[in-house]
């Protein structure tokens, strides 16, 4: 018994040094490596959800997005409150103009994570393109609530203004995301604001 538990140990002892190089190089960008590790942290502890969830993300940061989704999925099978595989694959449904599914999902973050201001951004863009513009405004200004830093929402939020043409508003917002250098709202401005 004591043999089996040393060799467990050791097995134990290599999988989390190849989980922890496999983090480290997801963290300086060096995808494809990661992604080897991570393949060989999974065959020896296949449910490994940080694993696979990291090998999600270095495939879409790879352009790999149809195995990110498989990943994805996999991670919310484990775990189905795991908010951020749900914020990917809501991300994911945005991409490919899925936008009721990216707001089934962005719901599903928010009911899991309600702190977690990407998943009103989320919601925000898939009601906006969905052309539930007011129910846009209340999730973006709900992620602003929880962020203020976060630029992408003023701009977004500027755009459904300024669909409604509102354009004191849709210009307050892209100044405020001009302000956290949103290269788009700085744009956007100079054709429409001035």
């Amino acid at each position: 018994m004591k043999k089996y538990l040393i060799i467990f140990l050791i097995l134990t002892s290599c999988i989390n040094e190849e989980s922890r190089t496999a983090d480290n190089y997801y963290e300086v960008d060096d995808f494809t490596k990661a992604i080897e590790l991570y393949n060989e942290v999974i065959k020896l502890k296949p449910n490994d959800i940080k694993s696979i969830y990291r090998r999600g993300r270095s495939y879409e940061e790879l352009k790999k997005y149809n195995l990110a989704f498989k990943d994805y999925n996999k991670v919310l099978e484990l775990d189905k409150n795991n908010s951020n595989a749900a914020l990917s694959i809501a991300i994911h449904h945005i991409r490919n103009s899925n936008y009721e599914l990216a707001e089934l999902y962005s719901n599903k973050v928010i009911k899991t994570n309600s702190d977690l201001h990407q998943g009103y951004f989320i919601l925000g863009r898939s009601l906006q393109y969905q052309g539930k513009f007011l129910d846009a405004i209340k999730a973006f200004k709900t992620s602003i609530s929880i962020n203020k830093n976060y630029s992408n929402s003023y701009y977004y939020l500027g755009l459904v203004y300024l669909k409604l043409k509102d354009d004191k508003k849709a210009c307050k917002n892209f100044s405020i995301s001009e302000s956290l250098k949103n290269e788009e709202a700085i744009k956007v401005k100079k054709k429409y604001c001035y």
